[in-house]
């Protein structure tokens, strides 16, 4: 190799290491003045620069895709926290930061300045489960949050997400959509009983004068009169309904025992020997309504049977932080639809053929007023009803 070849291979050598270099450091600044060159030595240089150039515009690209991504989910409500696989926060949203400490914090364990509890309640999320994550504030306000675990991966590289969103966002939302599911049941019962009553008024009022040529016979008042009667009773007879669902009495609290709450339950159903009860907090207490939370467990119980379930299991436990009692109504009487799943609370809504479509409405208002949640869910070929009430 020349004396001219070997500079003009060192300086190649040079350029490719330092352009290598600059690709590993993400520096894309690397630009090579092409005043001086020529030949190969200019025609490297300027593939450098554009190989440079096109790494440039890709991490712009990336950048811009970063700031939209990180900009829109900072504007979700609900709060999101990505860790890597200890448990060191790499991401969170503006919500997470208002809502929680009020800064970006560094791992899960540092919520311990929450609660104790907190870190490890979002550590035991299993993923794609709604669980309940509910904790004390410093200041004393109670939070209660629905969360979830997904994993995602980004550039081959995997995290966890953590999404929280207050419970009573959910109820909020709740409460408006069973608003308006239940004035369109309304509005649909009212509508079926009022029709026929306008129509055969207004025949009457017609044709119930002798002079008139249509005049109907007595036999036909007689009819129509009765007619009115049925669905006029009818009507009121669903007001009733309704007023029984909206006159549901305050609980009247007081310390019961969850042992015997259970074994209560247990001898309502004493014929009934597919319905399994295992409790896994017998010296436990909590203070409820009993005859209104039994009522629940009643419903719940006797839908289950209804559904002609060979297996019903009832299992009390108390929840991690022992902050909550959780008592599942599971059975394998073939579930529900998606459809039935969305309107299973919502009043009036039945799909037995003479149901009336109160007794869920009435389970999930008085766990509700109990200040607990109620939630269904199909699977295996069955349904499970869960109901959390707050142990302290």
């Amino acid at each position: 190799m020349g004396f001219w070849q070997n500079i003009f291979y060192n300086k190649s050598i040079a350029r490719l290491r330092q352009m290598l270099h600059s690709v590993r450091m993400r520096d894309f600044s690397l630009q090579y003045s092409l005043d001086r060159l020529t030949g190969e030595e200019r025609r490297l240089a300027q593939e450098i620069n554009s190989v440079i150039q096109e790494f440039r515009d890709s991490e712009r690209r990336h950048q811009g895709e970063t700031h939209f991504y990180d900009a829109l989910l900072s504007k979700v409500d609900s709060i999101l926290i990505a860790t890597d696989d200890k448990g060191r926060v790499r991401w969170m949203n503006n919500a997470a930061i208002d809502g929680l400490c009020g800064f970006k914090f560094e791992s899960l364990e540092q919520l311990v300045a929450l609660h104790p509890s907190l870190p490890s309640q979002l550590k035991n999320l299993r993923r794609r489960e709604q669980q309940l994550v509910s904790f004390t504030m410093p200041n004393g306000e109670e939070r209660q949050y629905s969360a979830s675990l997904t994993n995602i991966f980004v550039s081959g590289i995997g995290y966890k997400l953590y999404s929280l969103q207050s419970v009573a966002t959910i109820l909020k939302q709740s409460e408006i959509i069973a608003q308006q599911r239940l004035i369109r049941v309304l509005t649909h019962e009212i509508m079926n009983s009022l029709t026929p009553i306008v129509s055969l008024s207004d025949t009457l009022a017609d044709n119930i004068n002798p002079d008139n040529e249509n005049h109907i016979s007595d036999d036909d008042v007689t009819l129509a009169l009765s007619t009115i009667s049925r669905r006029a009773n009818g009507l009121m007879q669903f007001v009733q309904r309704y007023r029984r669902l909206s006159g549901i009495a305050a609980p009247t609290i007081r310390p019961t025992k969850i042992y015997s709450f259970i074994q209560g339950l247990k001898g309502l159903f004493p014929s009934q020997e597919n319905i399994f009860f295992e409790i896994r907090c017998n010296d436990k207490i909590i203070n409820i309504d009993p005859t209104q939370i039994e009522q629940v467990f009643i419903n719940l119980l006797k839908n289950a049977i209804e559904t002609k379930a060979t297996q019903i299991t009832v299992t009390a436990t108390a929840s991690d932080d022992e902050r909550w009692l959780i008592i599942k109504v599971e059975d394998n009487g073939g579930g529900f639809s998606a459809e039935v799943s969305e309107n299973i609370f919502t009043p009036f809504f039945s799909t037995k053929q003479n149901g009336e479509g109160i007794g869920l409405a009435l389970c999930r208002q008085i766990v509700c007023n109990h200040g607990g949640l109620i939630t269904a869910e199909s699977n295996n070929g069955g349904a499970k009803f869960t109901v959390r009430l707050p142990l302290i």
